[in-house]
């Protein structure tokens, strides 16, 4: 907490001389000497391509079904058959009064 003006712009030369020097010093890049980080990252990489997959397999699956119920329903239609889920109406005419 700043008590006063001053103290909020107490330095801001020496702040930014910091900020220069991170940003321009030179860091050595990790290296790992061991390969089970690269398993893990394959690993990974495998376990998201497999789940992609799964998902378009299913969508893939949904749409199928959906256009085979969508023509057995058009069949049915065109050979005077209605079936329960679609005409209500029909239903309801064979009930007696």
């Amino acid at each position: 907490m700043f008590h006063s003006r001053e103290e909020q712009f107490h330095n801001l030369a020496a702040d930014d001389a910091y900020r220069s020097w991170l940003i321009s010093r030179n860091q050595s890049p990790i290296v790992y000497h061991s390969g089970d980080v690269h398993w893990k990252r394959l690993r990974v990489l495998a376990r998201r391509a497999g789940n992609r997959l799964r998902g378009a397999f299913a969508a893939i699956r949904v749409a199928l079904v959906a256009d085979k119920m969508r023509r057995a329903r058009r069949l049915l239609a065109l050979h005077g058959l209605r079936h329960a889920g679609i005409d209500k109406s029909h239903e309801d005419q064979r009930r007696p009064s």
